[in-house]
């Protein structure tokens, strides 16, 4: 079916609002005249068959697809022939025509009878011929020679077999009538027919109508109203054919040579348009997803540096609020040690005691006095009411060489925070002067933290 012709069968279900398959019925009986067949559709009445039969000088196309048979066919169609179908009922539209059915019945029967009678006994029966090769043996035995170079030697079924190693592409069929004119077929031993169809990359292939090979090649309801030689052009795609041009009139052998080769010819440049438009689809979805690919990484390398440059911008951040937080806490303790002594030079009382003891400080001396039942950490709070002594600071005695454990601990604790390292001996262990040792004019030292 023609583009003309599913352009009318659509413009005919769009008036009616009819299916396909009457939209058809109609259409055919009218010769695919839209405009006939929308009025018998809305008349309810039947058209007469008014379908062309004159011989179409045009090719025709088409886009049904035959799928190759399997070798389970092959072993059935041998031995079977196409069965013809059956009548077709007439549909009643209207009641008229159904009682003009009925009361012409009488008259129409006889006749009937006496054509199947008249068919039955005297009726010629065309025999089947399974491939076209029996066929020649038989009504053309002087190309018995050439058949081989000519056509397909085999049937239908072994084109599967062939094509993982022939690579196909194209399948030139010639469907034979046997009651019809053998022009074409004594002009394709005479002509480069053949060669031609395979110097283009297809193979031509032969059979007799009636045939499983044709039923199979042409399945269509027009076959058996049609019994005319004709030439089919298939697309081969994997194990199945797809119709694409049919020619019906073959009285002009050279001209139907050069239809054939002229659409193999347009179907080879619409294969290689078809491959380089895959190639370039290909090509651009290459290029999108290796640019997708490269947005990705460019992408995940942006996330990665943001993410790297947020970490360091916290870790900066938590280092810088740790810094101000141990600077904050060293002032802090700053501020607790000179309160400390600030409170201890408001206190101007001097020292009391029957001993002395020299404290040396880095920029002077003083001298203390003591009792010896007096607590030890007397010293440091003596020493830390000087103006020279520092404000992180031990002591030790010289001789012999020892630390003095005068440190109160919450003062030891805020040198240990300040990472000054003092000594353990120098913490307070609540001794008195004459337990630690010191005696009248002793000497210590005070070391600079």
């Amino acid at each position: 079916m023609d583009e003309t012709q599913q352009a009318a069968v659509a413009q005919m279900k769009e008036i009616t609002n009819c299916n396909e398959d009457t939209a058809m019925d109609y259409l055919f009986r009218t010769n695919f005249d839209v405009e006939i067949a929308v009025r018998h559709f809305f008349e309810g009445t039947i058209p007469a068959t008014m379908r062309d039969e004159r011989t179409p000088t045009a090719s025709t196309p088409s886009s049904s697809v035959t799928a190759l048979p399997s070798p389970t066919e092959e072993r059935t169609s041998s031995t079977s022939s196409t069965s013809r179908p059956g009548p077709v009922l007439p549909r009643y539209h209207s009641l008229i025509q159904f009682l003009a059915e009925f009361f012409t019945l009488p008259v129409r029967l006889p006749l009937i009878m006496l054509n199947y009678v008249y068919n039955y006994f005297f009726g010629v029966s065309t025999p089947v011929y399974t491939h076209i090769f029996d066929y020649l043996s038989k009504e053309f035995p002087q190309y018995d020679a050439n058949k081989k170079s000519v056509f397909y030697k085999h049937q239908l079924q072994s084109l599967r077999n062939d094509l993982p190693t022939k690579n196909w592409k194209w399948l030139v069929a010639y469907i034979h009538d046997p009651n019809g004119s053998p022009d074409f077929l004594h002009s394709l031993f005479v002509s480069n027919f053949a060669e031609q169809v395979r110097t283009r990359g297809g193979v031509f292939f032969g059979c007799v109508m009636g045939s499983p090979d044709a039923a199979k090649l042409r399945p269509d309801s027009v076959f058996g109203r049609k019994r005319k030689n004709c030439v089919i052009v298939f697309v081969i795609k994997a194990t199945s054919l797809t119709r694409k041009l049919m020619i019906e009139d073959l009285s002009n052998p050279q001209a139907v040579a050069t239809n054939i080769d002229l659409a193999l010819i347009d179907l080879i440049t619409d294969e290689a348009d078809r491959i380089l438009r895959s190639r370039e689809q290909n090509e651009a979805r290459r290029l999108m997803e290796e640019q997708n690919r490269e947005y990705q990484e460019s992408l995940q390398r942006d996330m990665e540096r943001i993410a790297k440059s947020k970490s360091e911008e916290e870790a900066a951040k938590r280092a810088q609020e740790e810094e101000e937080r141990k600077q904050k806490e060293t002032e802090n303790r700053v501020e607790k040690v000179e309160k400390y002594k600030k409170s201890l030079l408001e206190d101007d009382t001097p020292s009391t005691g029957a001993h002395d003891l020299l404290i040396r400080f880095p920029t002077g001396k003083k001298v203390i006095k003591f009792n010896g039942d007096d607590s030890i950490e007397k010293i440091f709070q003596e020493a830390l009411k000087s103006e020279m002594c520092p404000l992180f600071f031990q002591m030790h005695q010289s001789f012999p060489k020892k630390a003095v454990p005068c440190l109160p601990q919450w003062y030891f604790e805020i040198l240990t925070l300040e990472e000054l390292e003092p000594k353990e001996e120098c913490l307070s262990n609540q001794s008195t002067f004459e337990q630690s040792g010191i005696t009248h004019g002793s000497m210590v030292y005070i070391d600079n933290l």
